[in-house]
């Protein structure tokens, strides 16, 4: 059934895109060029019941030891709680000198069939900022600060929950 759930949560989303006919592989995953720039893979994982999608960062990593160091730093400092990747996180493969983003939909029973259509569009531009960032951190030019807390409090999966207790918080429940 979650197969099934996935499936159409591709079709919605080529609909979208205007790309009918958007199918899994043999390996439950597919690629889209984005922009001629970059790819975004979806991944179905038929144990876990989600779909996963990731893109590159950085393929690539600098040479320079301080530049590297920095780009890890900021990289993490994005990562805590998913707040500035869409919910989702970065994983570094050092051999192949690669950076990913990704992030998870959950695709069990009762999962909505717009739900990659709605959040794709939230991932795609998370990317395309980190990709911007870190293409100038490796050039050794300075890059903003990163917000503090999530982007988009309560919209993002994988953000935090709001405060329970006190103003805004869940009555009869105090923060521990």
């Amino acid at each position: 059934m979650s197969f099934e759930n996935a499936k159409q949560n591709l079709k919605e989303f080529g609909k979208e895109l205007n790309l009918e006919g958007l199918a899994f592989d043999e390996n439950n995953t597919c690629i889209l060029g984005i922009d001629n720039t970059f790819s975004l893979h979806l991944t179905y994982e038929p144990n876990s019941d989600r779909l996963y999608l990731y893109s590159p960062i950085l393929d690539g990593l600098p040479k320079d030891d301080k530049i590297r160091l920095k780009l890890y730093e900021d990289l993490l400092q994005g990562s805590m709680l998913g707040g500035q990747m869409a919910g989702g996180g970065i994983g570094v493969a050092v051999p192949e000198e690669l950076i990913l983003m990704h992030s998870i939909i959950d695709m069990g029973v009762g999962t909505d069939a717009s739900a990659l259509r709605r959040f794709a569009p939230i991932f795609v531009d998370a990317v395309e900022k980190w990709r911007d960032r870190t293409k100038l951190m490796c050039e050794g030019k300075e890059v903003p600060a990163l917000p503090r807390g999530p982007q988009q409090p309560g919209k993002v999966p994988g953000a935090p929950p709001p405060p329970m207790g006190g103003p805004g918080g869940v009555p009869g429940f105090k923060k521990v």
